[in-house]
């Protein structure tokens, strides 16, 4: 985990708009993003592995948090309830494809405006989980599709000074805080004529604390996918 610049505290009308860079090696994986309001495709036939899908999804964290849609219904019912939520839109996945855990696929946020970021990450754990439970889901059948991460616990145990170097008060965060982390697949300090890498939004939750460490977990629980269309 590199150490990077602070982006604000705690104080921040909105956790999540506290920006904390976190430089994670990761390859990047190919996520072609189309509109939410494309057309439909082959209504009838039923996603196969080898085809590719347009989808509509929900990502949530593990407790069922909303932090991403496409679903505008959605968007403005959790603003209602005070929880900020990210707008995307549709995304092509190929059904019941592989890739490896650590690469990202980078979705674009269409509203808030997030200042500092390229953009949304999933992982390939999660593309693949998706891309797995797309198998036999018809156009317009939505499903409720859990991540799985094998081994990979997904987590960093920070010191206090690991904290700060990232931008983070220490004593501010408690259990349970939802922290914005920024994934790179560059280093932090760019070499010769180089230029440093946008980082994509991950979310991070405080999962345990003691007076001098405290750790992030960066899993998310699930994702409810729309099948809206068959495109190949």
């Amino acid at each position: 985990m590199k150490k990077t610049q602070q982006k604000g505290s705690k104080s921040d009308d909105k956790a999540w708009m506290k920006w904390a860079y976190v430089g994670i090696a990761l390859l990047v994986a190919v996520a072609m993003v189309g509109s939410y309001f494309a057309p439909m495709f082959n209504k009838g036939q039923a996603a196969q592995a080898g085809s590719t899908a347009l989808i509509g999804y929900t990502i949530r964290d593990e407790n069922g948090r909303p932090l991403i849609t496409t679903d505008q219904g959605l968007l403005e019912n959790e603003y209602k309830k005070g929880n900020a939520v990210l707008l995307s839109r549709g995304m092509e996945v190929p059904v019941g494809g592989q890739i490896s855990g650590e690469n990202i696929a980078v979705l674009p946020v269409v509203y808030p405006s997030i200042t500092g970021f390229s953009g949304f990450s999933l992982l390939g754990f999660e593309i693949n989980s998706i891309s797995g439970g797309l198998v036999g889901m018809r156009p317009g059948e939505t499903r409720t599709i859990s991540f799985a991460y094998g081994e990979n616990k997904l987590e960093k145990n920070l010191s206090e000074e690991d904290a700060e170097g990232l931008g983070l008060n220490f004593t501010e965060w408690e259990v349970g805080d939802l922290i914005p982390l920024g994934l790179t697949t560059s280093p932090d300090i760019p070499v010769g004529n180089d230029t440093a890498e946008t980082p994509a939004l991950r979310f991070g939750k405080v999962t345990a604390k003691t007076s001098d460490t405290m750790v992030i977990t960066y899993r998310y629980g699930s994702a409810d996918v729309t099948l809206n269309g068959i495109t190949g």
